[in-house]
C-alpha cells in the first residue's frame, strides 16, 4: 500500500484549524515511513515537527481510493535530503474515506489542448465549466476527438490576488455533445492529477463562486 515516491498529505492542527501540507514517502521499513519535510500547500513554507507530535496522513492508492490514518513523529533521518520518521500504521488503523463531491462552476478560462500521439493539431479554446474532477470545453467540429481518448491540457487559473496557476493535466474524453452547427461541447475527466493540483482547482472554483455571488448582489442592488 505504501511505496517510495508516493504523495501524501500531512495535516496538523494549528491556529484552531487543520492545515494541509504536501509530502512524499522517501523510504519504507517494516515499522516506519520516512517522508520528506512537509510543505504548506498554499504558502510553500516547510513544516518542522517535533518527536511525539501527532499528524493526520491521507493518500490515494492506484485505484483512486482515498485513505487516512493518524500517526506520530518518531524522529529524523539524515539522507540526501533530511527526512521525518512517522509510525507506519497497521492495516486495521487505515480508514477509507469518501472522495469529496467537487464543486462545478460555469466559467470561461483559457485552455490549450494537445494530442498525445499527434492525432490532431494543437488548439486553444475556453472552458464551459470546471471542477476539480474535470472540465468541459468548446471544440470546433473540425477537430475530431474520440470517447476514451487521452489528451494533454494546459489551463490558466486566475486568482483573486492577481496571480495565476498554470496546470498541465492529462485528460480523458468522457462525453461529446453537439453545441451548435459548428461546435461540440466536450467533457473531460482529469487523469492522475496530484493532490496539490486538485487543491488549486478547488480554490479557484470557490473563489469564482464567491465572485459570481458578489456580481449577482451588485446587480440586484442596481
Amino acid at each position: 500500500m505504501f511505496h517510495i515516491g508516493q504523495e501524501v498529505i500531512i495535516e496538523v492542527f494549528k491556529e484552531h484549524i487543520w492545515q494541509k501540507y504536501k509530502s512524499k514517502i522517501m523510504d519504507v521499513s517494516q515499522e516506519i515511513l520516512f517522508i520528506a519535510y512537509p510543505v504548506h500547500m498554499e504558502t510553500n513554507k516547510i513544516l518542522y515537527l517535533s518527536n511525539g507530535e501527532q499528524v493526520k496522513v491521507s493518500f490515494v492508492d492506484e485505484d483512486e481510493q482515498a485513505y487516512e490514518f493518524i500517526s506520530l513523529i518518531t524522529g529524523k533521518k539524515k539522507d540526501t535530503i533530511p527526512l521525518l520518521k512517522i509510525i507506519k500504521p497497521r492495516e486495521s488503523d487505515i480508514v477509507k474515506i469518501q472522495r469529496r463531491q467537487f464543486l462545478r462552476i460555469n466559467w470561461a478560462i483559457d485552455i490549450a489542448v494537445h494530442a498525445i500521439n499527434s492525432e490532431f493539431p494543437p488548439f486553444t479554446t475556453v472552458t464551459s465549466n470546471i471542477s476539480a474532477g474535470g472540465v468541459s470545453i468548446i471544440v470546433n467540429k473540425q477537430i475530431h476527438l474520440k470517447l476514451g481518448q487521452e489528451i494533454l491540457c494546459w489551463l490558466v487559473l486566475p486568482r483573486t490576488n492577481g496571480t495565476y496557476h498554470y496546470l498541465k493535466l492529462k485528460c480523458k474524453v468522457i462525453r461529446i455533445q453537439e453545441l451548435n452547427q459548428a461546435k461540440h461541447l466536450v467533457s473531460l475527466e482529469f487523469v492522475n492529477k496530484t493532490e496539490q493540483e486538485e487543491q488549486m482547482i478547488i480554490r479557484f472554483c470557490y473563489e469564482a463562486q464567491v465572485m459570481m455571488k458578489k456580481k449577482k448582489q451588485e446587480f440586484s442592488i442596481l
